[in-house]
């Protein structure tokens, strides 16, 4: 078993090193050639763990060249078990270190094309926005956010920060206009992602509040799913 495994850690590292000369690097590839030397939790929470997932993997991946962003992003939707998370993992794939707190925190995971995230269940969404291309409104994918990252923000000062950021970094200095429609909750969302299109930037923050994105031809429209 154990050479089986130290095979297993070596071909992984061989193709690391393939895809890192290449240049072209998925999220799916990414969350499996990451690796942790050393994973040690004693009695964290689920936040601090996959805060600490996040900022590691930036420093650990020797796969992504520029234009692709070091790291990985990851999404929390709603809340997990409130019980503490202990871990003590040798060499482990940042895929199988996620799995781990997934598992004791009692939910899913999947990788989607931006961010590994992380729910309850995914089966009550079949086609969540951010699993699916979200809807693109003129030239709004090739906005891209070098960082969003929110502690407990409303929804309303989230989308203002898109519509003001969107015009600094839009090739044509336009930006985008986006539309709050009534009825929503009061939300607070926490979101961390790297290199992100505004699209998927927006319907993540969105699905997180419990909002439906949408477009008009003028406008992103974010209307509480409740209301529908």
């Amino acid at each position: 078993m154990h050479l089986i495994f130290k095979a297993t850690l070596i071909a992984l590292l061989l193709h690391g090193s393939a895809l890192a000369q290449s240049g072209e690097v998925t999220m799916e590839e990414k969350v499996q050639n990451i690796l942790f030397p050393v994973v040690q939790f004693k009695d964290a929470t689920l936040e601090q763990a996959l805060e600490y997932i996040r900022v590691k993997s930036r420093d650990l991946d020797t796969i992504s060249q520029p234009p692709v962003p070091k790291g990985v992003s990851i999404v929390l939707r709603g809340g997990g078990s409130t019980d503490m998370i202990s871990l003590d993992l040798r060499n482990a794939p940042l895929i199988e270190v996620v799995r781990y707190c997934a598992e004791r925190a009692g939910l899913q995971y999947r990788v989607e094309k931006h961010a590994v995230v992380l729910a309850a269940s995914f089966e009550e969404k079949p086609a969540p926005p951010a699993a699916t291309p979200p809807p693109v409104l003129g030239n709004a994918d090739q906005i891209i956010f070098p960082v969003v990252q929110f502690r407990e923000a409303s929804i309303a000062a989230a989308v203002e920060y898109f519509r003001v950021k969107s015009r600094d970094l839009d090739p044509e200095k336009k930006g985008v206009n986006i539309v709050v429609n009534p009825g929503g909750t009061d939300a607070k969302v926490a979101i961390d992602l790297r290199n992100i299109p505004l699209p998927y930037a927006l319907a993540y923050v969105a699905e997180l509040g419990g909002y439906q994105l949408s477009e008009d031809g003028q406008s992103y429209l974010l209307t509480p799913v409740e209301s529908k």
